[in-house]
């Protein structure tokens, strides 16, 4: 084991945030240059930053983009190797990567929600709520045939039939799995306000029943992330027993175990490891995949999600607008003599919400 990797977590995470972009364009467009990433307007704030000096000669800036070309690269590498079939990209010659669509969709969509966090459309839940439904079918799944899942997490949708606040949430859960009583120590109001709790920090319920039906089932208790600023220790805290003590008396009956379902890569072995330490059981965006992709049939959504078209509606289209005349130019030859001689100006990283299309049914998929 490498005991320098720790160090390396930032520079290997930003890898990757840069080839999501590459396979985003990829999905849209059927193929993409994993060098795309590195000619996106916000780019120029990665190799300004990686400058002691910005604007310093030629060399020093043809050097940190052929050092960020091929950290991007390995990312790449790295994926393909580890999840092997269910990655959804094959590599070709010259840096190409290619988009052959998977069984579920479910990396597809965790890549748009990690790209667009908080992305939403009228008629449509958040994609952070719909990563959160995905997450508790993908933990079901893995405890395997009998589990059951709950989703607990901020907002309700009025489809889900668990009213409005907390205290409605958990008795719903409650007449579910016979756990999950909801009974405030003294002090603490019988009915908070949805601005006061919201969901106690807890977005998932997931359990398997006990065969003889007495309770004391297996729970699993999980936090979800979507954002690129939450995938670390801080998140993963957030969800915690002592706190649902105070409402749920008691919480269950058996210890539950802990998830921590984040849309994002974490390519960082020791990043891992660490955060685990914190949030329980780890799962990025490469074990959501991999086990959605082991068992397609448990990837069956009760909302009717199809989550390629969801991915597509979350990929944030205009975003990646900008890089595909810049495809045009990597096809004409044009492209690999100004990345050298010239760095786009710095921009916003940030990622712009979906706009919504007053034409489209406001329906779950269409």
């Amino acid at each position: 084991m490498n005991p320098n990797e720790w160090v390396e977590r930032k520079k290997q995470f930003n890898a990757g945030l840069e080839a999501d972009q590459a396979e985003t364009q990829a999905i849209l467009t059927g193929h993409a240059h994993i060098e795309i990433a590195l000619v996106d307007e916000k780019m120029a704030g990665v190799i300004d930053d990686a400058l002691i000096e910005p604007g310093n000669s030629w060399a020093e800036r043809q050097s940190v983009i052929e050092e960020l070309s091929g950290a991007v690269a390995a990312e790449v590498e790295r994926r393909a190797l580890m999840m092997k079939d269910a990655y959804p990209f094959t590599l070709g010659k010259g840096s190409s990567l290619n988009y052959r669509p998977s069984k579920t969709g479910v990396y597809e969509f965790c890549l748009a929600v990690a790209r667009n966090p908080t992305g939403e459309m009228s008629g449509f839940p958040k994609a952070s709520a719909i990563f959160e439904m995905l997450g508790r079918d993908v933990v079901a799944s893995h405890l395997g045939r009998g589990a059951a899942g709950f989703r607990t997490g901020a907002p309700p949708y009025p489809f889900e039939d668990r009213g409005n606040s907390a205290r409605d949430t958990f008795q719903a859960l409650e007449r579910l799995c016979g756990e999950f009583r909801w009974h405030p120590e003294h002090g603490f109001p019988e009915e908070p306000s949805f601005k006061d709790l919201k969901d106690a920090g807890v977005d998932l319920v997931v359990w398997k029943h006990s065969l003889d039906n007495r309770n004391g089932h297996l729970f699993v208790l999980c936090q979800c992330a979507c954002g690129k600023n939450d995938v670390d220790s801080d998140k993963g805290r957030q969800l915690s027993i002592k706190r649902l003590e105070i409402w749920l008396r008691p919480v269950c009956h058996v210890s539950p175990l802990r998830c921590f379902l984040v849309a994002h890569h974490i390519p960082n072995t020791m990043s891992l490891y660490e955060i685990s330490k914190d949030a329980g059981l780890v799962l990025d965006r490469a074990r959501i995949a991999l086990i959605a992709e082991s068992s397609p049939e448990f990837m069956w959504s009760r909302e009717g999600i199809d989550y390629h078209k969801m991915a597509t509606k979350y990929a944030c289209p205009e975003v990646v607008q900008p890089v595909l005349a810049r495809q045009r130019q990597i096809a004409e030859g044009a492209l690999h003599s100004q990345l050298h001689e010239s760095v786009p100006r710095r921009t916003s990283r940030k990622t712009k919400k979906v706009r919504e299309n007053p034409e489209e049914p406001h329906t779950l998929n269409n």
